[in-house]
C-alpha cells in the first residue's frame, strides 16, 4: 500500500504514463513552505510549454543562510508518453526543451516555517521566522527581474528589509494567511495560543495588540472565509477548529472540541463551495465540514487512507468537489468528493486484497518525495499541483487530471 515503508531491498519506480507532466527541481535548501504567484500570462492556460512563478522560504543549517527565493519555472513540457497520444498541434514547436529554472533570492532572518502571498498583490509576501517573529516583504523587484530580466532593482542574494515585522508575539508560530476578501488584512497565529490581526497597504501596517484567544495551546493554521469580511478559522494542538467574528475577541464564535481526536495541523475553505472546509489531523485523518452544520460538531466525511500526520490541505481552485492532501508518510494524494461506488470496478478488482481498502474518493497518489511539508494548486495552470519536500521540489499534473471548467488553449 503507498505509504508504507520499503524493505531494503525496494524502491520505488515511477510510472511515467501516470503523467501528463512531471518535473522534479533540488534547491539548496529544503523549503517548509512556498506560494504560488498569481502571473501575467494569462488563465486558464493548457498549452505546453507552461510557465509558472513561485516564492520558497527555506531551512538551511545556519539561520543566517536562510533565503526567500523567488522562482521561475519555464519550458514545462509535457511528459514524452503524454506527448505521443497527443495531436503535434496541440504543443508549441519548443515544447522538446529542457525545463529551465531561473531564481531571484533575498536574504531572511532565520527559517521561514511558513509563508503566505496577498492574493491581490503576490509581490508582498508574509513569513513567520522561527527566530524573529513575522514579516512582510516586498518581491516586485525580484519577480520583475524573473519576468524581465536586467529590469533593474537590487543585485541577487542583496540583503533587503522588509516592510514591517511584527515581534509582539509570545512565541514562534506556523498559522498565517493573507484575507481574499479584505486587501490587506492578515491574521497570524502563534504557539502561544494566541491569533493577531493586521491591516495594511503596501509599506503601512498596523497590528491590533489585543489578541483573539481562545485556543489552548499552539495554533496550527489560521484560513480566513472566501467571501466574509472578518471571518476566519483556525485550528491547533488543543484538537479544537474554531470559527471567528473579528467582532468579538472574548472567545470563538463556533468551536468544535475534539474535531479529530489529535492535533489539528492544517484546514482549507473551498471557495467555490465556500460552506465546505477540510482539516487534516496528526492521527493521519482528514476531514469534510458544513458550516452550515458546524454547531453539531459533526464532519460531513472522514478519510483515514494516511498514516502519518497530515501537512497539508487544499481544494481545487477549479474543481468545487477536488482536493488534494500530503502527509509525513511521503504521499500527496488526490480527492474528487463526487466520486462513488463503481460496481464494475469493484467487479474488475475481486479478489485484489491489496485493492480493497481504497476508497472510491481517491483518484491520484503521487509519490517519490521524502517528508513533503506543503502543497499549492495553480490557480492558472488547470491540473497543475506543486509539492515541496525535506528533498526536492516536484511540479506534476496528473495523466487523469481534467482543465477545469471555461479552459481555454
Amino acid at each position: 500500500r503507498p505509504g508504507d515503508p520499503l524493505a531494503p531491498d525496494e524502491k520505488l519506480e515511477c510510472d511515467p504514463t501516470a503523467y501528463e507532466m512531471l518535473h522534479q527541481l533540488h534547491i539548496e535548501w529544503p523549503c517548509l513552505s512556498f506560494g504560488v504567484v498569481h502571473d501575467s500570462l494569462g488563465e486558464q492556460r493548457t498549452r505546453y510549454p507552461l510557465t509558472a512563478y513561485v516564492v520558497a522560504g527555506t531551512q538551511a543549517e545556519k539561520a543566517s543562510q536562510n533565503k526567500l527565493v523567488c522562482m521561475k519555472l519555464s519550458h514545462l513540457g509535457r511528459n514524452k508518453s503524454a506527448d505521443d497520444s497527443e495531436d503535434e498541434e496541440e504543443s508549441d514547436d519548443d515544447d522538446d526543451d529542457d525545463p529551465l529554472l531561473e531564481s531571484q533570492q533575498v536574504s531572511h532572518p532565520g527559517t521561514v516555517n511558513r509563508l503566505k502571498l496577498m492574493p491581490q498583490a503576490t509581490h508582498l509576501c508574509a513569513t513567520w521566522s522561527d527566530v524573529a517573529g513575522v514579516s512582510v516583504w516586498d518581491l516586485s523587484r525580484q519577480l520583475a527581474n524573473l519576468h524581465a530580466p536586467g529590469s533593474g532593482g537590487a543585485p541577487n542574494g542583496a540583503e533587503q528589509a522588509p516592510l514591517f515585522t511584527f515581534a509582539g508575539h509570545a512565541d514562534e508560530g506556523f498559522a498565517i494567511d493573507f484575507s481574499p476578501v479584505q486587501q490587506g488584512t492578515l491574521a497570524s497565529g502563534d504557539c502561544a495560543g494566541k491569533v493577531h490581526v493586521w491591516r495594511g497597504d503596501g509599506a503601512s501596517w498596523t497590528v491590533d495588540p489585543e489578541p483573539y484567544v481562545g485556543h489552548e495551546g499552539s495554533v496550527e493554521d489560521v484560513v480566513w472565509s472566501p467571501v466574509e469580511p472578518g471571518v476566519l478559522i483556525s485550528c491547533g494542538c488543543d484538537s479544537t477548529l474554531r470559527v471567528w467574528d473579528l467582532r468579538k475577541k472574548s472567545g470563538s464564535a463556533i468551536t468544535v472540541d475534539e474535531g479529530h481526536g489529535a492535533d489539528v495541523n492544517v484546514a482549507s475553505w473551498n471557495k467555490l463551495v465556500n460552506y465546505l472546509v477540510v482539516s487534516g489531523a496528526d492521527d493521519g485523518s482528514f476531514r469534510i465540514w458544513d458550516l452550515r452544520s458546524f454547531r453539531e460538531g459533526e464532519p460531513v466525511a472522514k478519510f483515514n487512507w494516511h498514516t502519518k500526520p497530515i501537512t497539508s490541505v487544499e481544494w481545487s481552485p477549479q474543481e468545487s468537489s477536488t482536493l488534494a492532501v500530503c502527509g509525513a508518510d511521503d504521499q500527496l494524494t488526490l480527492w474528487d468528493l463526487a466520486l462513488e461506488d463503481d460496481p464494475e470496478a469493484d467487479r474488475a478488482i475481486a479478489g485484489r486484497d491489496d485493492l480493497q481498502d481504497i476508497p472510491p474518493q481517491l483518484y491520484f497518489v503521487h509519490q517519490g518525495q521524502r517528508n513533503i511539508k506543503e502543497l499549492h494548486w495553480h490557480a492558472q495552470l488547470p491540473g497543475l499541483i506543486s509539492s515541496t519536500a525535506e528533498d526536492s521540489f516536484h511540479v506534476f499534473k496528473p495523466a487523469n487530471a481534467g482543465d477545469g471548467p471555461g479552459n481555454e488553449s
